[in-house]
């Protein structure tokens, strides 16, 4: 059986962890990876992701930092609600950092997909999708300075 609440992500970047911080705590660097947004890193603040059309609906997804604990001791935490407005669903989005002296391990699980309605199971999938995509083709090329405004 497969798991269908979650999606599970792992990738190594051969950048140290402050770097990699940066690039999920900076709206400038999230956005060159992710999308536009209004993130500040700081537990309870409220901010938007600006879903271009094509991608969702297009609208805003609405998210809340419930967790940010910068780098100490080679681990990083940062955790937010992902809220979506078709379907209607709040997601939780939770990515943790283990690092050495020359890689990062990114440990991200976004979760709550069960609340879906069976036929909108395609949602998950096109999430899956998107952060396998996210993660290996526009994040780890920016971290490791293999691509345009690294």
């Amino acid at each position: 059986m497969t798991d269908t609440d979650a999606i599970h992500r792992t990738i190594t970047i051969a950048a140290p962890i402050d770097r990699v911080w940066a690039y999920l705590t900076e709206r400038d660097k999230i956005a060159a990876w992710l999308m536009p947004n209004t993130f500040v890193p700081e537990t309870g603040r409220r901010f938007t992701m600006d879903c271009p059309p094509g991608i969702g609906s297009g609208a805003p997804i609405a998210c809340a930092v419930t967790e940010c604990v910068p780098p100490a001791d080679g681990r990083a935490r940062l955790a937010y609600t992902w809220a979506i407005d078709r379907p209607p669903i709040e997601t939780l989005l939770t990515i943790e950092l283990t690092g050495t002296a020359a890689t990062t391990r990114l440990d991200l699980v976004h979760s709550g997909w069960s609340q879906l309605d069976p036929a909108d199971a395609y949602v998950r999938d096109r999430h899956e999708q998107g952060w396998d995509v996210l993660l290996t083709q526009h994040l780890m090329p920016l971290v490791v300075g293999k691509a345009p405004g690294a």
